[in-house]
């Protein structure tokens, strides 16, 4: 059992160094050296935990997933019998990354710099969201409802988006308003 919680709480460090060379360093820098170097570890201590570097980066993204799919999961279910409840939870989960480590998306970009094959399971979440936006907002068969919740949904992910990159061209305050704005407009009947 000891050899089992050492193995997890090292499987967490490594994750946490390989996070931090990609916010200190750039996420084309994560590489299984650097990151064993940060978690002050051994090559062979980060291998036993994650086989490749391919390996490494899809046990970031899977953190990332594991924190952020949750939550919209669980945000949801409190809005039970209101409009768009996916959508709202969207927004609301947004809004939290910044409570949360503000470096959890920078595994997103180490991910996409070194192998966008690895992005396959955000991809399969994004659609997943996106079907069910849609199902909530077409409840009444109304085509242009779901279109309209499809892009109060891409704009808030392209502001996550333009966030993590360091692209946005306003302040957090303001970003935090647009956000509050979409959310607004979500709980509305489409």
């Amino acid at each position: 059992m000891e050899k089992v919680r050492r193995s997890n709480n090292s499987r967490e460090a490594i994750l946490d160094a390989a996070q931090k060379v990609a916010v200190e360093k750039g996420a084309g820098k994560v590489s299984l050296d650097s990151v064993a170097k940060e978690a002050g570890l051994t090559k062979g201590g980060v291998l036993y935990n994650f086989p490749s570097k391919e390996a490494l980066i899809s046990g970031m993204l899977a953190r990332l997933m594991n924190i952020y799919t949750p939550r919209i999961t669980e945000h949801s279910a409190t809005l039970n019998g209101q409009v768009n409840p996916t959508l709202q939870s969207v927004f609301h989960v947004i809004g939290e990354l910044d409570a949360m480590n503000a470096n959890i998306p920078m595994a997103i970009l180490a991910t996409a710099a070194h192998n966008a094959e690895l992005l396959k399971p955000l991809r399969e979440e994004k659609l997943l969201r996106y079907t069910q936006v849609r199902q909530e907002a077409t409840l009444d068969n109304n085509e242009q409802a779901a279109d309209e919740a499809t892009l109060l949904w891409a704009a808030a992910e392209g502001l996550m988006l333009l966030d993590v990159l360091g692209l946005l061209p306003f302040n957090n305050a303001q970003k935090t308003r647009l956000l509050k704005n979409l959310e607004a407009k979500a709980k509305e009947k489409l």
